[in-house]
């Protein structure tokens, strides 16, 4: 069985990312024997993403869904998923994400969707696995005590550090982000962040029955996990 997943996204670092960042969850966390293939992510404006009255909120879930229904047609015992995945910026996730996720419905009643907000940025998910991470991609070695990780903005810790190596290096989200992703630790951003769990479980709950992941309870004594 092939898991057809087809993101729905505002920014360009999940552009850039988000392929890897779901393989590794999906082959290293999840160790699913079944294939995940990520399909070309489907775009927009956050304006519009997080707006359901939007025009362009309707369009951008259709467009996910032609692009999944087309694959499926190809492949009768796949199964398929379009998968909301924004940054929660200043609002809440655990209020936001619910209400995506019943407007996406209505658009689409018959499609299989999950909504996932990044708590601030994904970035943020990088800083919660940073521990090796330390002398990746010009960052410095020892990387420093890390708190906060929902909480702190992502994008400015990332490029602080890379500036602490070279005074000019800026934090490039087409390119760093991937590098960061391909070697961030995963347990350590589940355990560390309620919001990147919540993704893992969404996909876990596309495993066939038979296919049990190895996932640990990591949110006791934490904030409860953004939806």
């Amino acid at each position: 069985m092939t898991l057809y997943l087809v993101p729905i996204v505002e920014g360009q670092t999940e552009v850039g990312c988000i392929e890897r960042l779901l393989q590794r969850v999906w082959a290293e966390l999840l160790v699913a024997p079944s294939r995940l293939q990520v399909m070309p992510a489907s775009r927009g404006k956050r304006d519009a993403l997080i707006n359901s009255k939007h025009p362009d909120f309707r369009t951008k879930i259709e467009e996910a869904y032609a692009k999944l229904d087309r694959r499926l047609r190809h492949d009768s015992s796949g199964q398929g998923l379009l998968l909301l995945l924004l940054d929660a910026e200043m609002d809440c996730p655990a209020e936001l994400a619910p209400r995506l996720l019943e407007a996406a419905t209505q658009v689409r009643s018959d499609a299989p969707i999950a909504c996932v907000l990044a708590k601030r940025m994904l970035e943020n998910w990088i800083v919660a696995g940073a521990s090796t991470l330390a002398g990746i991609n010009g960052l410095p070695n020892p990387l420093p005590a890390r708190d906060r990780f929902e909480d702190c903005n992502g994008v400015a810790w990332l490029e602080g550090q890379l500036r602490s190596q070279h005074r000019a290096r800026k934090y490039k989200k087409t390119t760093d982000a991937k590098s960061f992703v391909g070697a961030m630790d995963l347990n350590e951003c589940r355990a560390n962040s309620p919001s990147f769990a919540k993704l893992c479980r969404e996909l876990a709950l596309r495993l066939q029955p038979s296919e049990t992941p190895p996932l640990a309870e990591t949110d006791s004594g934490q904030e409860p996990p953004s939806p």
